[in-house]
């Protein structure tokens, strides 16, 4: 309360008082008594405010250590979080998929998987590395060339790539995927190879599923 009251006095004081300092200050016919008494009252009002602002800071030792809770409390159970510091284990955030508005940005493809339907490869999957808050679409563009897969993986929702596909993301294991189903399918080759569009690197190929019998 007397906080609240010395600021609300303080600012008042500034509101008032500066007007006056200044015309004292600069204005004309003024003697120096006066010139004098208006730069102490600047001063003091300066001096005010700097010990407000540190008043109101609360003290560091509060900042950073919690406060002490009483042996027989709930809250003093250990926690699964509590156990993994007391064993001196880091506390590694897990992936997520989240549905927050998604930044548009390249994302580097890990491997890929391609799917078979008899002869045809009708389906690819694309894995790369989650991120504690992964992003809940992705968008992918293909443009085969050949035995060449040029693969275009970006977060968010992305269209400055011909033929790009927006797609939800999976996560498992600490790895994002999605799917991307190919109409029409590619044509039988030997052995593809999947290429990072945007470095031109060559991307492992994950062994594909094999096709159903009788297909």
């Amino acid at each position: 309360m007397a906080a609240s009251m010395f600021a609300f006095v303080l600012g008042l004081s500034w509101l008032i008082l500066t007007p006056v300092c200044v015309w004292l200050l600069f204005g004309r016919g003024h003697r120096g008594l006066a010139r004098g008494a208006a730069a102490l009252t600047l001063a003091g009002l300066q001096a005010g405010t700097l010990l407000m602002g540190f008043l109101e800071e609360p003290p560091a030792s509060m900042a950073s250590h919690p406060l002490a809770r009483p042996a027989g409390s709930p809250s003093h159970a250990a926690s699964p979080s509590h156990a993994a510091s007391r064993d001196g284990a880091a506390a590694t955030p897990l992936a997520s998929v989240t549905a927050r508005p998604c930044a548009i940005h390249a994302l580097t493809p890990g491997s890929v998987r391609l799917s078979r339907r008899g002869t045809e490869v009708d389906g690819m999957t694309v894995y790369w590395a989650a991120t504690p808050h992964e992003c809940g679409t992705a968008s992918v563009a293909l443009r085969p060339a050949g035995r060449r897969l040029r693969i275009w993986l970006e977060e968010g929702i992305a269209e400055h790539h011909e033929g790009a596909h927006a797609l939800p993301v999976t996560v498992a294991g600490g790895q994002a995927s999605l799917d991307l189903q190919l109409s029409p399918p590619l044509r039988p080759r030997p052995h593809y190879v999947a290429i990072d569009a945007r470095t031109g690197h060559r991307i492992p190929l994950k062994p594909g599923i094999p096709a159903s019998p009788g297909t």
